[in-house]
């Protein structure tokens, strides 16, 4: 290929150019932790903790 390409861009203003390229300093809440649901699994889990923790008392 031995033909040269001309590139042509859209002509901007200035006023655009700066809007385009500032630079905008804006975060998102990723930090936030979401409400978590109690799940079957997790009551489970907690009664069987509970369960643990008599029988350690029992024991002792």
């Amino acid at each position: 290929m031995k033909k040269q390409s001309q590139i042509n861009f859209a002509k901007m203003s200035n006023e655009q150019t700066n809007k385009l390229t500032t630079v905008v300093k804006e975060t998102l809440g990723l930090a936030v932790n979401p409400v978590k649901t109690l799940t079957t699994a997790d009551l489970w889990n907690i009664q069987r903790k509970s369960n643990t923790m008599m029988h350690r008392r029992y024991a002792a």
